[in-house]
């Protein structure tokens, strides 16, 4: 159990001192930060309908507290319109907040004329969305109709090209499928061509032939896994979506895409933090498929939510997001019913490298067939988190469960501070949700090897 420093009167001064910074000249003119209530709890929506009392799980109101009084340090460094919040433990909800706003921020209104945001306003989880599109290959491949180990090429003959005849599905999951970026000199609307987004893919040359480098797949292998689903199934992804997952799991927007009745609901996002180096801006390009600085108004406008981009465009609550992944703590089981073979979700949350160094992201990822995972030391679902698995999304979102602690999150932030002074303050809530529960290794998911048949 950690020691908490977010509750109480440490807590406060800590959002105090945050927002206090954030109103300043200088920090609004040089990290572009947003001014931020003195009332917080007049920002606040609360589910006091769904929220149970958190010792009857396990937990305590201390820890939810604390965990409440870490997301208000993060969203009052300035950095987020909005942040929405949701936390399980052994399938109950203890937590489901939002603080902030949807829209209006960026026209400079008056507090009465910003819209609000709730815990029922989607937003877009952006790379998130990986979680969702790898768990779809997985039903496909329990459903018989393709083997993760098949090469792509036996599905999407063109991309043989150039030396990939041999990488596999799995090595696309787990981003070892050689193609991690597309053109520097392609423009931002590339990113929601989907055939466009294909040819450039099947006309590229990997960085090795035997798929042995993991380097992070931001859109490309959401690209290929899309074509995959579509091809396999002559379905649409988003149909493949809806009809195993969407409305078995009674999702109002987890979905790729909007419609446009849904884009007028989203919360938009907004490009905060200092303004990045063109260096910076031109490494990242070619992975994000956009130049962030001068593009990020695209992340706003219908065009991008018109069509399913399988790694990055799905929207939800935060409260979807954390049913999702309960989901798949629960072996696959939501509401009495079998939405995916626990042995599917085994393994899509298995490992398949240790901690290593990415080539594209320059930082220590471990990764399963689709999910990012946790680690023994310290990971980006907090210490001590080996069992951990969920995804990160730009760049503040996350959705993950923890089965050795039983819970299931859901964070979803509409900031975008690529370059800022706030990573410690994102890294304190998730250490203090870590940190808050108790780790017991005969939670639900742990139990997984009860599905396999047994032996005659």
């Amino acid at each position: 159990m950690t020691t908490f420093i977010n509750d109480g009167l440490g807590g406060k001064l800590l959002a105090t001192t945050n927002r206090c910074l954030a109103g300043t000249y200088a920090s609004r003119k040089l990290l572009r930060t947003i001014p931020i209530a003195h009332d917080l709890d007049s920002v606040t929506d609360f589910d006091r309908a769904h929220e149970v009392d958190p010792e009857s799980v396990g937990s305590s109101t201390t820890t939810v507290n604390a965990i409440w009084s870490a997301a208000q340090n993060l969203y009052s460094t300035g950095y987020y319109p909005a942040l929405m919040l949701c936390v399980r433990r052994r399938g109950k909800i203890i937590l489901n907040r939002a603080i902030g706003h949807a829209d209006g921020f960026q026209a400079h209104l008056s507090a009465s004329d910003l819209v609000p945001v709730t815990i029922n306003t989607p937003a877009c989880v952006y790379s998130t969305s990986k979680a969702m599109t790898a768990i779809l290959i997985h039903k496909l491949a329990e459903q018989g109709k393709i083997n993760l180990l098949d090469p792509v090429s036996h599905i999407i003959p063109e991309f043989a090209a150039n030396g990939k005849a041999r990488l596999t599905i799995y090595q696309v999951l787990s981003h070892r499928g050689g193609v991690p970026g597309i053109p520097l000199d392609e423009p931002p609307q590339t990113v929601s061509n989907h055939m466009r987004m294909l040819e450039l893919i099947c006309a590229a040359k990997p960085l090795d032939e035997l798929g042995r480098n993991q380097a992070y797949h931001a859109l490309t292998g959401g690209t290929i896994l899309r074509e995959i689903v579509e091809r396999v199934t002559g379905k649409s992804i988003r149909d493949y979506w809806r009809t195993h997952f969407k409305k078995p799991m009674k999702f109002r927007y987890l979905d790729y895409g909007a419609t446009p009745a849904d884009y007028a609901l989203m919360a938009r996002d907004y490009v905060s933090g200092a303004h990045l180096p063109d260096a910076l801006t031109r490494y990242l390009k070619p992975y994000l498929g956009v130049d962030v600085e001068k593009d990020g108004h695209v992340l706003n406008q219908y065009d991008f939510y018109a069509e399913p981009i399988a790694a990055g465009n799905m929207i939800a609550t935060a409260e979807e997001l954390s049913r999702f992944f309960q989901m798949l703590l629960d072996d696959g089981i939501y509401g009495g019913k079998q939405i995916i073979d626990a042995l599917s979700v085994h393994r899509a949350t298995m490992e398949s490298s240790p901690h290593r160094v990415d080539a594209v992201l320059k930082i220590p990822l471990r990764f399963s067939a689709g999910m990012m995972m946790g680690g023994d030391g310290f990971s980006l679902f907090g210490r001590k988190t080996p069992r951990a698995f969920g995804h990160l999304g730009l760049v503040n979102i996350v959705g993950w469960a923890d089965p050795e602690r039983d819970i299931s999150v859901g964070l979803i932030t509409t900031g975008k501070p690529l370059l800022a002074p706030n990573m410690a303050y994102f890294l304190m809530l998730i250490e203090t949700i870590a940190g808050g529960m108790s780790r017991d290794v005969t939670g639900s998911q742990v139990q997984w090897q009860s599905a396999m048949p047994r032996a005659a």
